[in-house]
């Protein structure tokens, strides 16, 4: 592999006009950044970042920290992050917690060891009552923006900020699409316990039913969690106890999907018995059998929003938290209350 000096030779320029056309540095002509392109595509000449890196005292380096890496609403997170990443020459380096607050601390060390310029986080979920991780990255000053959640006392970080989804919007606009079609027994399978994004769906759903006059009843609330099988498991136990509904508004497309399967093997039909609304709009909501409707998330704007804003931190600058907005999608799992 052909080494910087060695370019510099061929094209009778010194090592420093070579390196300042690669970076397509002003103070050199065109005609010669022309030469020195052609010359290192001749060559296959890959610039060395580390030393590049070492000389501007930084890393280029930014770490990702994600419940799931094979979740495809957290792929899109990743995608967006990355992309942005890309784009202003940064490298990504990707970790995931498997949502358990002690993996994610570790993941986190590791990642403040690689000395990345700034870490996005998407929490896990069993972490919202903890700032450990936080006060860890506020003790090593790494600029941290979380994804998708937050946990209460987060503002108080001076280096960390937040983008996430309009989680109250969503609640409020799914819950509106069901009442519209007349539907007012409507359960909310709520997500995880002490999750922000969930309690933020969640007020969305009673202010929607508040303004359309429906009494909110506590007996129409089950907690779920993020999968298919938690979505399950809220309908079954709905059904053993015979609440009356005809709607359902799920904590995202994995949780409407198992409520689905469940009401499907107890011999319910989607939409014509039960019509159900996700949140999220993955590849799981177009391609179910039944394709869902469900309140759209901007997961790779959000993703890319991260980078971002972790970078105006990065430079000292007060940023403000994020909350990006979200729509309904309507597809066949819905229709007018019979």
């Amino acid at each position: 592999m052909s080494t910087l000096k060695e370019m510099a030779a061929s094209l009778n320029l010194s090592v420093m006009a070579v390196s300042k056309a690669l970076r397509d540095a002003p103070d050199i002509s065109a005609s010669t950044k022309a030469r020195v392109q052609a010359e290192a595509r001749r060559r296959n000449y890959i610039p060395n970042r580390a030393a590049q890196n070492l000389r501007l005292r930084r890393t280029g380096l930014i770490g990702l920290v994600v419940p799931q890496i094979n979740h495809t609403y957290y792929s899109h997170l990743v995608w967006g992050a990355e992309r942005q990443a890309e784009a202003l020459d940064l490298q990504l380096l990707l970790a995931s917690s498997l949502d358990r607050a002690e993996n994610e601390m570790r993941e986190v060390q590791k990642l403040i060891a690689r000395q990345v310029e700034a870490l996005l986080l998407v929490p896990a979920v069993r972490w919202q009552h903890r700032l450990a991780t936080l006060e860890l990255l506020r003790a090593s000053g790494v600029p941290t923006v979380l994804l998708d959640a937050y946990p209460a006392g987060a503002e108080k970080f001076s280096n960390v900020s937040w983008v996430v989804s309009d989680d109250a919007r969503g609640g409020q606009l799914a819950t509106e699409h069901l009442l519209e079609l007349g539907h007012k027994e409507i359960l909310f399978l709520a997500g995880p316990n002490g999750s922000s994004s969930s309690a933020g769906r969640f007020s969305g759903h009673q202010r929607a039913l508040a303004a359309a006059g429906v009494p909110y009843s506590d007996e129409r609330v089950f907690l779920a969690d993020k999968d298919i099988d938690s979505g399950r498991k809220a309908i079954s136990q709905a059904l053993s106890e015979k609440v009356a509904f005809s709607a359902i508004v799920a904590y995202n497309d994995s949780v409407a999907i198992g409520a689905a399967e469940a009401l499907a093997q107890q011999g319910f039909r989607v939409p014509e018995d039960v019509s159900i609304v996700g949140f999220g709009d993955g590849l799981l909501a177009t391609y179910y059998r039944v394709p869902l409707t469900t309140v759209r998330v901007p997961q790779a704007e959000i993703g890319e929003t991260a980078v971002r804003l972790a970078l105006e931190l990065q430079k000292g600058k007060a940023v403000q938290p994020r909350s990006l907005p979200v729509e309904i999608i309507v597809r066949a799992s819905t229709a007018r209350r019979k």
